[in-house]
């Protein structure tokens, strides 16, 4: 298992940090500021590959399906990836996703993150974190392949521990 430390020599960022903020448009032409959910809702972020990833998708889907789960939890769940703005909407309308999608065309967000990329896997691997209301990283995965993405479930026990130390 990797060290929070460890994480964070490699990374610059790790649990116990505040989540760097951003500012994207979402598939509504909406403009989300990530520090528009602190003190407000958890925080599920996640770092696709692309959409045309076979497991990012599968995963993205799966978490569309799985949304309601995530709101029980007091949990927003933010998608974003390196695909157009047009791309974004085109899928959250397809696959009638009620999370947020946001595109980061020019991957200023997922370096800020250090979202590695891995040129002889095409791209940049997954990453995932969960944030507390306070903004603060509880949970930090970043993917060692395409496949590398925690269960829905995972994250479950994750947001429901945050939310039993904050009660």
């Amino acid at each position: 298992m990797i060290r929070s430390s460890e994480v964070k020599e490699k990374t610059g960022i790790a649990q116990g940090d505040f989540a760097p903020d951003f500012e994207l448009t979402d598939t509504k032409g909406q403009k989300i500021h990530l520090s528009d959910y602190r003190g407000k809702k958890n925080v599920v972020l996640v770092l696709n590959r692309s959409l045309v990833c076979p497991f990012c998708r599968r995963h993205m889907v799966q978490m569309g399906r799985d949304y309601d789960e995530f709101v029980k939890r007091d949990a927003e769940v933010i998608i974003l990836g390196p695909n157009s703005p047009e791309s974004f909407k085109r899928t959250w309308e397809i696959e009638e996703l009620k999370m947020i999608g946001l595109s980061d065309h020019d991957s200023l967000v997922a370096n800020s993150y250090h979202q590695e990329v891995k040129f002889m896997r095409m791209g940049r691997l997954p990453a995932l974190l969960v944030l507390d209301k306070k903004g603060i990283i509880r949970f930090l995965h970043y993917g060692k392949s395409m496949s590398d993405i925690p269960e829905n479930s995972r994250i479950y026990q994750i947001l429901d521990e945050i939310n039993k130390q904050n009660n």
